[in-house]
């Protein structure tokens, strides 16, 4: 018979095993957004949560804190590259402030559509600048989208070039952003969009630029009157992790967050086109004035940018923007 002193040793023994082993199967992480909850990246990253939890049987949790909970974009990828936070999915134009290569997607009157835009970034063009996040301690998970990116103000319809000239307009904190409104004959005024509705509020600055869903997200329709449809730049987003945290990771929960993104991107992109398309008449019926830019004072704005174009594509380097609109011109429009 087993004597009672090794009864009490089994049985302390399992118990530390089973602690050991739980404890070393659960895995908590913090996900940082910019935007509101109603904006489709926090959706996506609420999405990415969900999928998450479910196929690691509630084993690996993913917290959402939106609206700049967290910080701002640079702050937030600050604390992966610290390892002091796990996820967070900025724009591509603020994430190039790390990695200058990314700067190449926001290049003005670049995309003509999203689905050329899905293959460029999904294919291995969009892999490649993915690849040299981790010199940067960041791992690229998967690109979502921003959107197409149009102009509000409070002063006037923008028709053409020139109405831009003099408008004091918010930028992301990006030198291509700063050098395009400039260059266009605005006054770029670089900040966090979650500090622009006061500045517009107070008239800090006249007018931003953004897709449909983040003016209706971030409510600009009650300080901006005016929407001009410029379509001047696609804006991705990047789904990444810390490297010290992904470095931590088991193999198979690296291929499973891995899965997970792949299947929340999906979701992300689709109700991200959806609510875009959708907007657009809600911001109308909530009192903006929204003119379509003509195809002709589209491209007279590129024609005006060529200047920056060419500055920007020399500083990604001339190699990887001859791969960009390789890869663009090999996309379906």
């Amino acid at each position: 018979m087993m004597s009672n002193f090794f009864k009490s040793l089994v049985i302390a023994t399992l118990g530390i095993c089973l602690t050991s082993w739980v404890n070393a199967q659960e895995i908590k992480a913090r996900l940082g957004t910019s935007l509101p909850e109603v904006h489709p990246q926090t959706m996506g990253a609420r999405k990415f949560s969900e999928i998450v939890d479910k196929k690691s049987n509630g084993r690996i949790k993913i917290t959402v804190y939106s609206s700049a909970q967290l910080g701002s974009d640079q702050q937030m990828q600050s604390a992966l590259r610290g390892g002091t936070q796990e996820f967070t999915v900025p724009s591509t134009a603020t994430l190039a402030n790390l990695v200058k290569e990314f700067g190449v997607i926001g290049l003005p009157f670049s995309f003509s559509s999203e689905r050329q835009a899905d293959a460029v970034l999904d294919g291995p063009f969009g892999q490649g600048l993915m690849a040299r996040l981790p010199e940067r301690d960041l791992v690229g998970l998967a690109f979502w989208e921003n959107g197409f990116r149009n102009f509000t103000n409070s002063k006037r319809p923008i028709v053409k070039a020139d109405d831009l000239t003099g408008l004091k307009v918010r930028t992301m904190q990006n030198n291509l952003y700063i050098d395009l409104f400039n260059g266009l004959g605005a006054n770029a005024v670089p900040m966090p969009v979650n500090e622009l509705f006061t500045a517009l509020e107070t008239h800090a600055v006249d007018a931003q630029e953004n897709p449909f869903t983040v003016v209706h997200a971030q409510k600009f329709y009650d300080v901006q009157k005016y929407l001009s449809t410029t379509g001047h730049a696609y804006d991705a987003l990047a789904l990444i992790a810390s490297k010290k945290f992904w470095d931590g990771l088991k193999p198979e929960d690296r291929q499973l967050l891995l899965a997970a993104a792949q299947e929340a991107t999906l979701y992300q992109r689709q109700v991200s086109r959806e609510l875009n398309s959708r907007t657009r008449s809600e911001l109308v019926k909530l009192g903006m004035q929204i003119n379509d830019v003509s195809d002709a004072e589209r491209q007279a704005m590129r024609t005006k940018l060529a200047p920056v174009i060419a500055k920007h594509q020399a500083a990604v380097g001339e190699e990887t923007a001859k791969a960009f609109f390789a890869a663009i011109a090999a996309a379906p429009k």
